[in-house]
């Protein structure tokens, strides 16, 4: 079972970096479930990746513009993994459509990746986080790259619970 529900947190997690390389906005409007970020988890994650950061050699810093992008994605992307949980082809495409804009919007031309990290019926912590980091470094390479961060230095982060996830959504520019 523990291994079926790592499979499935991969398995949509893939799908959702695939869909942001096209995709990441949230205009404001409703979500299916309400977005409500957890401040508290944000800043142990922000003082995680910063830590997480200096052990890879980088010198990560928070910065506020890339949050308030994160913040504006954050509800279409709880749309969209919503949407995947309940096999709801239409409602994911419409959640994307609404991410993707809002997050062309918000960058306001800046290099900026979208990086989304889904612990699915799991606790975030510094070490799930770390080990969903590593887990996934070739594919959010690959997010860095198609969005022309080459050096990884600033950073924004948002979190939300949800009934069976929490999403941590970081943006990440130089």
């Amino acid at each position: 079972m523990k291994k079926m529900k790592r499979l499935v947190a991969v398995l949509l997690a893939g799908i959702m970096a695939l869909a942001m390389l096209t995709a990441c906005g949230g205009t404001p409007s409703t979500p299916s479930t309400p977005v409500t970020r957890d401040k508290e988890l944000e800043k142990s994650v922000v003082a995680w990746t910063v830590e997480l950061g200096k052990g890879a050699k980088l010198e990560l810093t928070e910065d506020a513009t890339l949050t308030t992008i994160s913040e504006k994605c954050l509800p279409g992307m709880v749309k969209g993994y919503d949407a995947l949980i309940a096999n709801n082809q239409t409602a994911y495409n419409a959640a994307m459509a609404e991410t993707k804009t809002a997050f062309n919007a918000a960058k306001n031309g800046r290099n900026v990746a979208p990086v989304d990290v889904l612990f699915l019926n799991m606790k975030v912590t510094k070490e799930t986080l770390a080990a969903a980091i590593q887990q996934n470094a070739g594919k959010f390479q690959t997010i860095l790259k198609n969005a022309g961060v080459k050096n990884p230095a600033k950073f924004g982060v948002t979190v939300t619970k949800q009934d069976q996830y929490t999403l941590v959504l970081f943006m990440v520019s130089e």
